[in-house]
């Protein structure tokens, strides 16, 4: 409106110059005829009329009115071209002003052709953020979508914040997927670094519907913001939406692929192994956590070659493997028979200083036997004493049968005595923690109980005789203290 108003003064400015300068000019011409016309009129009334002054100042006087006709029209062509140029540029104002109105919705254009857009985008960008915070955001596209751009060009994540929680209300506005994708992308990468982890954990999946209802898909980095959130251990349904996301073709982030695979990898070992296939057809490159997850897929599925050439992979992407990677290669060597290669890998984890398990010990120990390398099993087997590895019985029963094969009964007679007290041992463990649970159990029912006797004797009321006893007393509890 002011900017409408400002072309009409300016052109009124312009006409009423040049007109004033035209009157100017005829009265000038007027004075200076009359004033020539003069002479004339005495000569004629005093009879001393003279012929050549009258035809000098008759000529006089055309002159003059000749220029005064040549300076007229000059004033009024140079006018006319003022007011043509002056109406030329507010009509160059106004499209240029309705282009910017208009790209307020689907974007900016690059280059320089629109100046007058990119001079008042600040001032119009803070204007807007001020009438949000003062009177809220109505619920149309062309003002949700100026809101959007405005703040996140300013960086406002205050009205940024307010705008979301707007949507989440009211839901998206109709057309939403009208609005330029980089505007949508900028805004919602706002919302997502404004908001705190704790917040992110409750309304991060709200954030992705909403980014997905503007045409759009979240972005790798938005993805990861909501990841940070849960500490790297998001929910069930969260895995599950990212889940949905890869199903409808959503280009995941790389983070978001690693939650996926360590989610299913004990419950769906095949979709696990899907998944890491997608991941290199799309160029992402597995981490340690991911390449131990499909290790342990194909150990689960019997892929025991596909596990091979994995772990091999691994050293020419310049990953190195880990006590969890090894252990898993351990049992896919033991169970394709390979044991040479089970002695190897287990050597070449305690050179890397990582600590054996018990199951890879019971499988090298194992591997030792079936290699008839009895004595290496024995000095395995010290290893794990002085390392304090509790074995499981299995090992003890196939380690004690090789010792008693080749003669060594004493070794084979103190392996078994270990056995059973290392069964006595954990039937006493077991005992303990049943006993230390139901221990809780009773403590909590006399709890339970002496409060509600509590609350009838303030009631007035007598309690139950004998109530706390029978919830104490549990003959198949006590008996196990």
């Amino acid at each position: 409106m002011s900017t409408s108003l400002e072309n009409v003064q300016q052109t009124y400015h312009i006409f009423f110059q040049g007109r004033v300068a035209h009157i100017i000019v005829m009265i000038v011409a007027a004075l200076v005829a009359a004033f020539c016309a003069l002479p004339l009129v005495h000569l004629a009334t005093s009879s001393r009329f003279c012929g050549s002054s009258l035809q000098i100042d008759f000529g006089i006087v055309l002159l003059l009115c000749v220029l005064g006709y040549s300076v007229d029209s000059r004033t009024s062509k140079s006018t006319d071209e003022l007011m043509k140029k002056k109406q030329l540029a507010t009509a160059e104002s106004l499209i240029d002003r309705a282009v910017f109105d208009r790209r307020i919705i689907h974007g900016s254009a690059k280059g320089s052709r629109d100046q007058l857009g990119q001079r008042r985008r600040p001032r119009f960008d803070v204007h807007i953020i001020e009438c949000a915070q003062r009177e809220g955001v109505t619920h149309t596209l062309p003002k949700v979508s100026e809101v959007m751009r405005a703040s996140s060009r300013v960086g406002h994540g205050d009205v940024a914040l307010k705008l979301f929680d707007h949507m989440l209300k009211k839901g998206v506005v109709p057309g939403a997927h009208l609005i330029d994708k980089a505007v949508s992308n900028n805004f919602f990468q706002l919302v997502a670094e404004t908001l705190d982890d704790e917040r992110m954990t409750t309304d991060g999946l709200s954030l992705l519907d909403l980014v997905r209802g503007h045409g759009i898909h979240p972005s790798p980095s938005i993805q990861n913001r909501l990841l940070s959130a849960w500490k790297g251990e998001p929910s069930e349904s969260v895995v599950e939406y990212f889940v949905k996301m890869r199903s409808d073709r959503v280009t995941l982030s790389n983070w978001a692929y690693r939650s996926i695979i360590m989610a299913y990898e004990r419950s769906d070992p095949a979709f696990i192994l899907k998944v890491s296939d997608e991941m290199g057809r799309s160029g992402i490159q597995l981490q340690r956590t991911a390449y131990n997850a499909v290790l342990g897929a194909c150990l689960q599925l019997g892929m025991h070659n596909e596990a091979q050439d994995l772990f091999r992979k691994m050293a020419d992407h310049a990953v190195a493997p880990n006590a969890r990677s090894f252990g898993i290669m351990i049992r896919v060597y033991s169970f394709s028979g390979q044991f040479k290669q089970v002695i190897a890998i287990f050597d070449a984890m305690r050179e890397q200083s990582f600590e054996p398990d018990r199951f890879a010990y019971h499988h090298t120990i194992h591997s030792c036997i079936m290699l008839e390398r009895v004595e290496y099993a024995v000095q395995l087997y010290k290893d794990s004493v002085q390392a304090k590895v509790l074995l499981t019985a299995r090992t003890y029963v196939i380690l004690s049968r090789a010792c008693r094969d080749v003669g060594w009964k004493g070794l084979a007679s103190k392996l078994e005595m270990e056995l059973t007290n290392q069964r006595i041992l954990l039937m006493k463990e077991a005992e303990a923690v049943h006993t230390i649970q139901a221990q809780h159990e009773v403590n909590g029912a006399i709890a339970t109980v002496g409060a509600g006797a509590s609350l009838k004797w303030r009631q007035g009321l007598p309690p139950e005789r004998g109530a706390a006893f029978r919830c104490s007393s549990r003959p198949s509890l006590d008996r196990t203290v």
